[in-house]
């Protein structure tokens, strides 16, 4: 084996994975995601980091026509994987990384990155143009039209009267700490959004999310899934470890996750930069520049305090409608913190009344 060769399979022995959880996986998720902390693999962010993607359970029709368009930008050497209920994690993660390594032996000349274009999308209503990590630099123009079938910016009065580049823009379905099966689609004017609509796909299929799981394991695991989009994946990865710790049979280890699960949370709740990059965000347009609560870190203390056996008031859920109302003029990295902070499925989320707030 040449040194290329050699460093290349030193790389991908510790792949970088992508994870995409259909709904009613919740459980084999955080089994896989223990084993992949275990081995000290990596988390990818998004596609074109990812050498790995891992499917779990069985995605819907348009879930899994998504999961074709994340692959398609997944850069070479690659593999893609299923893993249903039932199966040994660490074994199929060691059958996974073989098969990697076997197509990077043979498929060598698969070589080349996607365009940053395919991260963009048309406006269509398919999953073509659902963002999966990546940007959409380099691509405003002041005229409409497509270019090899994506949107191209026309422009638009802003707030302040101002011209500015108006372009179509989605998030979803599948992104990490993401709720699999939203789509936010969007107008970006400037650097902030407008129009802002969201939907679940495949959800006439979706009836249940699966089994009723432990408040303290669940709410360190949405604390984990907003640490991941709020760019702290040492502290996400932290809030898994205690999430599984939990789950333990033996004392020792129940006893220890207690420890890690306050440690982490009192980082958390402690950290002056993250609340200041969380301050007023979910908050709707009529109350923003007062001082009313701000909405995000308000679900961010419920789940702390959940995460450590506190009692802790639900705030309550909006409908997709009134959160697509708080989306408007954020940017965004903002809007995905607002939908992180929620721990959103595709069940609870439309049992929840259209008239309710945020």
């Amino acid at each position: 084996m040449d040194l290329i060769g050699r460093l290349r399979s030193w790389a991908l022995a510790r792949p970088r994975v992508l994870l995409v959880d259909a709904p009613g996986t919740t459980g084999l998720r955080w089994s896989l995601e223990a084993e992949l902390d275990r081995r000290g693999w990596t988390h990818a962010v998004s596609p074109a980091q990812a050498d790995l993607v891992v499917i779990l359970g069985e995605p819907g029709p348009q879930l899994a026509h998504a999961v074709d368009v994340v692959w398609s930008q997944v850069p070479a050497p690659r593999h893609r994987m299923y893993v249903r209920d039932g199966v040994d994690v660490a074994v199929a993660l060691d059958r996974g990384v073989q098969d990697l390594l076997g197509r990077a032996g043979s498929s060598a000349r698969e070589v080349g990155r996607p365009p940053p274009a395919s991260f963009l999308g048309s406006d269509d209503g398919g999953h073509e143009g659902m963002d999966h990590g990546g940007g959409h630099e380099g691509h405003h123009m002041h005229h409409g039209g497509e270019v090899a079938g994506l949107p191209m910016a026309m422009t638009g009065p802003d707030r302040d009267g101002l011209e500015l580049d108006v372009l179509k823009v989605s998030l979803g379905p599948v992104h990490p700490g993401w709720p699999t099966g939203l789509v936010l689609r969007a107008e970006l004017q400037g650097d902030v959004l407008a129009g802002a609509d969201l939907s679940w796909i495949d959800a006439e299929s979706v009836s249940e999310v699966g089994p009723s799981l432990d408040a303290r394991q669940s709410a360190l695991d949405h604390l984990a899934r907003f640490l991941v989009v709020a760019g702290w994946p040492t502290a996400a990865r932290d809030a898994r470890r205690a999430r599984d710790g939990l789950r333990s049979e033996e004392h020792a280890r129940r006893t220890a996750a207690q420890r890690l699960a306050e440690e982490v949370t009192g980082k958390v709740l402690g950290s002056r930069t993250l609340a200041w990059a969380i301050a007023g965000a979910g908050r709707s347009q009529r109350d923003r520049g007062t001082s009313s609560a701000h909405p995000v870190l308000g679900r961010l203390r419920h789940w702390c305090d959940l995460a450590v056996g506190r009692d802790s008031a639900n705030p309550p859920t909006p409908s997709l409608q009134d959160l697509a109302a708080s989306l408007e003029g954020t940017e965004i990295g903002t809007a995905r913190l607002i939908v992180a902070s929620l721990g959103l499925d595709p069940v609870t989320s439309q049992r929840v009344p259209e008239s309710a707030g945020a």
